[in-house]
Protein backbone atom coordinates (compact mmCIF):
# COMPACT_ATOMS: atom_id res chain seq x y z
CA UNK A 1 0.00 0.00 0.00
CA UNK A 2 1.57 3.30 -1.10
CA UNK A 3 1.27 6.59 0.79
CA UNK A 4 -1.58 7.87 -1.36
CA UNK A 5 -3.61 4.72 -0.85
CA UNK A 6 -2.81 4.71 2.86
CA UNK A 7 -3.89 8.35 3.29
CA UNK A 8 -7.08 7.70 1.34
CA UNK A 9 -7.85 4.64 3.50
CA UNK A 10 -7.22 6.46 6.78
CA UNK A 11 -9.16 9.63 6.01
CA UNK A 12 -12.05 7.95 4.20
CA UNK A 13 -12.43 5.41 7.04
CA UNK A 14 -12.46 8.28 9.54
CA UNK A 15 -15.14 10.08 7.55
CA UNK A 16 -17.24 6.92 7.16
CA UNK A 17 -17.09 6.31 10.90
CA UNK A 18 -18.73 9.69 11.50
CA UNK A 19 -22.15 8.45 10.36
CA UNK A 20 -21.81 5.28 12.45
CA UNK A 21 -21.09 7.39 15.52
CA UNK A 22 -24.32 9.29 14.94
CA UNK A 23 -26.47 6.17 14.64
CA UNK A 24 -24.90 4.53 17.70
CA UNK A 25 -25.30 7.73 19.74
CA UNK A 26 -28.84 8.17 18.50
CA UNK A 27 -29.77 4.77 19.94
CA UNK A 28 -28.41 5.86 23.32
CA UNK A 29 -30.46 9.08 23.08
CA UNK A 30 -33.64 7.15 22.32
CA UNK A 31 -33.06 4.82 25.27
CA UNK A 32 -32.47 7.67 27.72
CA UNK A 33 -35.45 9.58 26.39
CA UNK A 34 -37.64 6.51 26.83
CA UNK A 35 -36.33 5.98 30.38
CA UNK A 36 -37.27 9.55 31.27
CA UNK A 37 -40.67 9.24 29.60
CA UNK A 38 -41.36 6.04 31.54
CA UNK A 39 -40.37 7.66 34.82
CA UNK A 40 -42.72 10.63 34.49
CA UNK A 41 -45.63 8.18 34.46
CA UNK A 42 -44.86 7.13 38.03
CA UNK A 43 -43.11 10.12 39.64
CA UNK A 44 -42.02 13.70 39.02
CA UNK A 45 -38.76 14.61 37.27
CA UNK A 46 -35.98 16.34 39.12
CA UNK A 47 -34.67 19.60 37.65
CA UNK A 48 -31.70 17.69 36.21
CA UNK A 49 -33.98 15.12 34.60
CA UNK A 50 -36.14 17.89 33.13
CA UNK A 51 -33.03 19.47 31.56
CA UNK A 52 -31.91 16.10 30.21
CA UNK A 53 -35.31 15.55 28.61
CA UNK A 54 -35.00 18.92 26.84
CA UNK A 55 -31.52 17.99 25.63
CA UNK A 56 -32.46 14.54 24.35
CA UNK A 57 -35.78 15.63 22.88
CA UNK A 58 -34.85 18.92 21.18
CA UNK A 59 -31.08 19.45 20.97
CA UNK A 60 -29.14 16.19 21.00
CA UNK A 61 -29.41 15.29 17.30
CA UNK A 62 -28.51 18.67 15.81
CA UNK A 63 -25.67 19.28 18.26
CA UNK A 64 -24.25 15.86 17.44
CA UNK A 65 -24.70 16.09 13.66
CA UNK A 66 -23.11 19.53 13.49
CA UNK A 67 -20.14 18.42 15.60
CA UNK A 68 -19.66 15.30 13.48
CA UNK A 69 -19.89 17.29 10.24
CA UNK A 70 -17.21 19.72 11.42
CA UNK A 71 -14.98 16.75 12.33
CA UNK A 72 -15.62 15.05 8.98
CA UNK A 73 -14.80 18.25 7.11
CA UNK A 74 -11.52 18.47 9.02
CA UNK A 75 -10.61 14.93 7.93
CA UNK A 76 -11.33 15.90 4.32
CA UNK A 77 -9.22 19.06 4.57
CA UNK A 78 -6.33 17.08 6.08
CA UNK A 79 -6.50 14.58 3.23
CA UNK A 80 -6.19 17.40 0.70
CA UNK A 81 -3.25 18.82 2.65
CA UNK A 82 -1.53 15.43 2.68
CA UNK A 83 -1.85 15.14 -1.12
CA UNK A 84 -0.51 18.68 -1.63
CA UNK A 85 2.50 17.95 0.60
CA UNK A 86 3.12 14.67 -1.20
CA UNK A 87 3.15 16.47 -4.57
CA UNK A 88 5.45 19.13 -3.17
CA UNK A 89 7.95 16.48 -2.02
CA UNK A 90 7.79 14.19 -5.03
CA UNK A 91 7.70 16.58 -7.98
CA UNK A 92 10.61 18.52 -9.41
CA UNK A 93 9.31 22.04 -8.84
CA UNK A 94 10.47 25.22 -7.19
CA UNK A 95 6.89 26.19 -6.37
CA UNK A 96 6.17 25.42 -2.75
CA UNK A 97 2.83 25.09 -1.06
CA UNK A 98 3.47 28.33 0.80
CA UNK A 99 3.78 30.13 -2.56
CA UNK A 100 0.15 29.42 -3.45
CA UNK A 101 -2.66 31.58 -2.13
CA UNK A 102 -6.24 30.45 -2.19
CA UNK A 103 -9.55 31.21 -0.54
CA UNK A 104 -8.53 29.62 2.75
CA UNK A 105 -6.35 26.58 3.42
CA UNK A 106 -8.54 24.06 1.62
CA UNK A 107 -8.59 26.08 -1.59
CA UNK A 108 -4.83 26.56 -1.34
CA UNK A 109 -4.34 22.78 -1.20
CA UNK A 110 -6.69 22.31 -4.15
CA UNK A 111 -4.88 24.94 -6.20
CA UNK A 112 -1.50 23.38 -5.48
CA UNK A 113 -2.78 19.93 -6.42
CA UNK A 114 -4.22 21.32 -9.66
CA UNK A 115 -1.49 23.76 -10.71
CA UNK A 116 1.64 21.95 -9.58
CA UNK A 117 0.41 18.36 -9.48
CA UNK A 118 -1.59 18.88 -12.70
CA UNK A 119 -4.49 16.88 -11.29
CA UNK A 120 -7.48 17.63 -13.51
CA UNK A 121 -10.03 16.61 -10.89
CA UNK A 122 -8.76 19.46 -8.69
CA UNK A 123 -9.87 22.08 -11.23
CA UNK A 124 -11.85 24.75 -9.40
CA UNK A 125 -14.46 24.90 -12.17
CA UNK A 126 -15.54 21.30 -11.78
CA UNK A 127 -19.04 20.62 -10.47
CA UNK A 128 -17.65 18.40 -7.71
CA UNK A 129 -15.55 21.24 -6.31
CA UNK A 130 -18.49 23.65 -6.41
CA UNK A 131 -20.40 21.18 -4.24
CA UNK A 132 -17.47 20.92 -1.83
CA UNK A 133 -17.42 24.73 -1.65
CA UNK A 134 -21.04 24.72 -0.52
CA UNK A 135 -20.18 22.32 2.29
CA UNK A 136 -17.24 24.57 3.16
CA UNK A 137 -19.49 27.63 3.39
CA UNK A 138 -21.83 25.75 5.72
CA UNK A 139 -18.92 24.54 7.85
CA UNK A 140 -17.50 28.07 8.13
CA UNK A 141 -20.90 29.48 9.08
CA UNK A 142 -21.24 26.94 11.88
CA UNK A 143 -17.71 27.44 13.19
CA UNK A 144 -17.42 31.21 12.88
CA UNK A 145 -20.92 32.74 12.68
CA UNK A 146 -23.27 30.58 14.75
CA UNK A 147 -24.83 29.19 11.57
CA UNK A 148 -25.49 32.57 9.92
CA UNK A 149 -25.73 32.20 6.13
CA UNK A 150 -25.52 35.27 3.90
CA UNK A 151 -25.65 33.67 0.45
CA UNK A 152 -27.85 31.22 -1.41
CA UNK A 153 -26.66 27.61 -1.10
CA UNK A 154 -28.50 24.73 -2.71
CA UNK A 155 -27.46 22.20 -0.05
CA UNK A 156 -29.35 24.21 2.58
CA UNK A 157 -32.67 23.87 0.76
CA UNK A 158 -31.92 20.31 -0.32
CA UNK A 159 -31.56 19.20 3.31
CA UNK A 160 -33.95 21.72 4.92
CA UNK A 161 -31.32 23.31 7.16
CA UNK A 162 -32.92 26.70 7.84
CA UNK A 163 -34.61 27.24 11.15
CA UNK A 164 -36.64 30.15 12.43
CA UNK A 165 -38.66 32.63 10.36
CA UNK A 166 -35.69 34.72 9.21
CA UNK A 167 -34.24 32.01 6.95
CA UNK A 168 -30.77 33.30 7.84
CA UNK A 169 -29.48 30.74 10.34
CA UNK A 170 -29.04 27.03 9.85
CA UNK A 171 -29.23 24.06 12.13
CA UNK A 172 -28.33 20.62 10.77
CA UNK A 173 -31.07 18.33 12.04
CA UNK A 174 -31.14 15.93 9.11
CA UNK A 175 -28.73 12.98 8.98
CA UNK A 176 -29.10 12.96 5.18
CA UNK A 177 -26.91 16.09 5.11
CA UNK A 178 -24.09 14.30 6.91
CA UNK A 179 -24.48 11.22 4.70
CA UNK A 180 -24.36 13.48 1.64
CA UNK A 181 -21.07 15.02 2.80
CA UNK A 182 -19.60 11.59 3.58
CA UNK A 183 -20.33 10.33 0.05
CA UNK A 184 -19.37 13.57 -1.72
CA UNK A 185 -16.06 14.01 0.10
CA UNK A 186 -15.00 10.37 -0.26
CA UNK A 187 -15.88 10.32 -3.99
CA UNK A 188 -13.79 13.46 -4.46
CA UNK A 189 -10.89 12.08 -2.42
CA UNK A 190 -10.89 8.86 -4.43
CA UNK A 191 -10.80 10.76 -7.74
CA UNK A 192 -7.90 12.92 -6.53
CA UNK A 193 -6.02 9.89 -5.19
CA UNK A 194 -6.37 7.88 -8.40
CA UNK A 195 -5.14 10.66 -10.63
CA UNK A 196 -2.33 11.65 -8.26
CA UNK A 197 -1.07 8.08 -8.12
CA UNK A 198 -0.92 8.02 -11.92
CA UNK A 199 0.98 11.33 -12.07
CA UNK A 200 3.66 10.86 -9.41
CA UNK A 201 4.28 7.09 -9.37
Amino acid sequence: MDNIELNLAIYSDNIKSIALIFFDSSEIRKKRLQDLTDKIETSEWSEEEFQKFGLYDMHFDWLLIQSLFISAFSFFENFMKSIAIMIEKQTDTRIKLEDIKGDGNLDTYRKYIFLVGQIKDANGNRKEWQTIKEFKTIRNALVHDNGLITKKISKINEHNLYFGPSKRHIRIRNISFLEDFVKTSIDYMEAIAIETRQKIK
